[in-house]
């Protein structure tokens, strides 16, 4: 193959006689580098697009979760408190419950979570908040959305406009109180911004005020929140010391369909671009073809002077796989720059808002544009090179 892969460098570097077939060489060429940059572009954005969603199950969800298999009220045993405190991994207990949510006069239905002191220190609940400050455990303070204070028109640090959050009454009352509701108001302390529609109707506030406006005991909550690096050998701990009553979920298991949605678009990202690199490949397969109608004469020539079948078209195969590896390599480049670009300086934005488009550089992608480049162009070029000069070298 060694006098095959030479002489194709040679009619790769060389111009031939007829304008046209250099004009077909280059549009292929060119195609594939449009090609190559585009597919990288569009796996990039996907990638920050990716990132960008995946930021906001990380300031809600947990590296793992164990809650009742119920997903009711439990009280951790002395065991398992005693596991938790001597941990070397974060962990936050939280109590969740669903809630009436009112102010000014305006209804809506929410969740509101009490959360520890080191709730902040397991979720990354920070890098969301627009407005304000996390609330004080202290004080009955609250942490809302942009949409929950829209809707109720809710305003931060006003004490005249608190949010109010009512719960059925679980205890029969007697006397003139015959309310069905158990309500308590919080005072608004920081805003926070989501896009998840489920993520809106959250509100924070400290555990003990949960606790007393549901009426609970101060070790009764719902759930352990739980930061760690090592997820596996973690959650094989907490499976032995929590058994079976209990379920231990990393942030994958509680996100399944999102991260299920996430993969399916990717895979079929990935295949729509390969489709345009397959009608890329037919530009480089016409100029193999225009080349060995060109080069018929040079063909017999080499054949004359003992070049097998073999090494003729493995010439025509290395040509095509160089206008696709070089074409390739040239998009790829730009599409890095094109990215980088972006990065960088933030040149284009989300509609409506200043938030710079989302683009994620990773090394997969290179490797993933590069290999669906070769296959796919190589396999054109093999199939070219292999069924045209049969043709040929039969008249």
């Amino acid at each position: 193959m060694g006098i095959s892969f030479f002489i194709s460098l040679k009619y790769f570097y060389s111009k031939s006689r007829i304008n046209i077939i250099n004009f077909i060489s280059g549009i292929a060429s060119l195609v594939l580098v449009v090609a190559a940059c585009c597919f990288f572009i569009v796996l990039s954005v996907f990638s920050g697009l990716k990132d960008f969603g995946l930021k906001y199950n990380r300031s809600f969800d947990p590296d793992l979760k164990v809650s009742h298999v119920s997903g009711g009220v439990f009280e951790l045993s002395e065991k398992q408190d005693s596991f938790l405190k001597d941990s070397p991994f974060l962990n936050t207990a939280v109590f969740e419950e669903k809630a009436l949510l009112s102010s000014d006069g305006k209804n809506s239905f929410g969740k509101i979570i009490g959360v520890q002191e080191n709730y902040r220190a397991v979720i990354e609940i920070d890098t969301l908040i627009a407005v304000g400050r996390w609330l004080n455990a202290e004080t009955k303070e609250s942490v809302v959305s942009y949409s929950t204070a829209d809707r109720l028109n809710l305003g931060l640090f006003e004490y005249g406009n608190t949010l109010t959050v009512s719960v059925p009454y679980l205890k029969k009352r007697s006397g003139l109180n015959k309310s069905a509701f158990e309500s308590s108001s919080f005072m608004a302390s920081g805003v926070f911004n989501s896009s998840d529609e489920k993520d809106q109707r959250i509100v924070f506030s400290s555990l003990s005020a949960v606790q007393n406006l549901f009426q609970k005991q101060p070790s009764q909550i719902t759930s352990v929140l739980i930061k760690t690096s090592n997820q596996s050998s973690v959650k094989t701990e907490l499976n032995a010391v929590f058994g079976n009553d209990f379920l231990i979920e990393s942030r994958e298991e509680l996100n399944k369909t999102y991260y299920k949605m996430i993969n399916s678009e990717g895979l079929v990202l990935s295949l729509l671009m390969a489709l345009i690199l397959i009608v890329a490949m037919f530009n480089s397969v016409g100029a193999i073809i225009i080349l060995i109608v060109e080069k018929q004469s040079s063909i017999k020539t080499l054949m004359k002077l003992g070049a097998t079948k073999l090494q003729i078209q493995g010439l025509f195969l290395f040509h095509g796989v160089m206008i696709s590896v070089s074409g390739g390599m040239i998009g790829l480049v730009l599409g890095v720059f094109f990215v980088w670009l972006q990065k960088k300086y933030s040149l284009i934005t989300l509609s409506g808002t200043s938030i710079p488009y989302p683009v994620g550089f990773e090394s997969s992608n290179i490797i993933t544009v590069f290999s669906f480049l070769l296959i796919i162009c190589g396999t054109g070029a093999f199939l070219a090179s292999k069924r045209s000069l049969k043709i040929k070298l039969q008249q």
